[in-house]
């Protein structure tokens, strides 16, 4: 059977306002945003779009409430705003969810601290995402939890995107539609620095492959993991790692009976935060949290991890 493959142009010699590296979440979002505005972008991803940590997250679409002990507010802030703002543009993608937050007596947190926070997450929050019956869900999840033990039990909301994907493939469509050039399987072998300036890049091609060499005006390194790896092959230098080395992994379980359907966010016993989240008629369960400076492409859960 031949190959029936369309083959694409390369970019050899073309240049590009800004030249985004990355075709996750966040870089699909920022291209888009400046091809919406005019500006001449390029999109790289190495794989496929999506394909790597967006798609291996925990799918939360959150305010950051952490953020809040740590007096963050202009980010807790921002975050709700876009949060509203993902529930009224991408309503068939983003849904409101209730959360649990489970806490025993060997919390460091106060019970009063938590209430503070929850009331200031609220307020900012705007108006009541999915008003439902909370409390038979925490009397469910009451039921489930060890009765040797005291337990506090809070409410509060947040949203979900239970495929990101789908909501990259969106964006994506809409920065190709506003003039931005995507291309996936294209790696970026170098930046292009020239008197402490990026000034370009050099790509790898998979699909024809082949090598160009592209100019552009702002170099934007979206690429999550591979972050300082893009970095350390461009002779980058940086004081300290753009991205920590930390490995985080989810299990997915079945649904069993008398579950609540709210998502429960308590802490492991080592301090670290972990979710229970109803996911595709599934429950995602996670993350782990462990020092990995290894390749990102060969990441794999521990069995101490499982």
């Amino acid at each position: 059977m031949k190959d029936v493959t369309p083959m694409r142009a390369s970019l050899e010699g073309e240049h590009f306002h800004v030249i985004v590296i990355g075709g996750g979440i966040n870089g699909v979002a920022m291209a888009r945003e400046f091809a919406r505005r005019g500006r001449r972008t390029l999109l790289v991803e190495q794989h496929d779009f999506a394909s790597g940590t967006t798609s291996r997250s925990t799918r939360i679409i959150h305010g950051g409430l952490r953020y809040l002990e740590h007096g963050e507010i202009g980010l807790v802030r921002e975050s709700l705003r876009e949060r509203r703002r993902l529930l009224r543009e991408h309503s068939q993608l983003v849904h409101p969810v209730q959360f649990l937050l489970a806490l025993d007596e060997q919390s460091r947190r106060s019970a009063l601290s938590i209430r503070a926070g929850l009331w200031l997450y609220r307020r900012m929050g705007g108006p009541q995402l999915n008003p439902q019956n909370v409390k038979s869900d925490q009397y469910k999840l009451e039921r489930l939890l060890d009765s040797g033990r005291r337990w506090s039990i809070f409410s509060y909301e947040d949203a979900q995107c239970e495929f990101p994907e789908r909501l990259v493939a969106e964006w994506l469509t809409e920065a190709a539609m506003a003039g931005a050039v995507v291309r996936n399987y294209t790696q970026v072998l170098a930046v292009d620095v020239s008197y402490g300036r990026a000034k370009g890049v050099l790509l790898r091609d998979k699909v024809i492959g082949q090598e160009a060499r592209v100019q552009g005006t702002w170099i934007v390194n979206a690429s999550g993991p591979w972050a300082d790896r893009v970095c350390q092959r461009s002779q980058v230098k940086t004081k300290d790692p753009l991205v920590s080395g930390v490995r985080g992994s989810h299990i997915v379980l079945p649904e069993f009976p008398g579950a609540p359907e709210s998502a429960v966010y308590s802490e492991a016993v080592d301090g670290r935060a972990m979710f229970v989240l109803p996911w595709n008629h599934q429950l995602l369960v996670g993350t782990t949290e462990v020092a990995d400076g290894g390749d990102p492409a060969r990441v794999e859960s521990s069995n101490e991890e499982i």
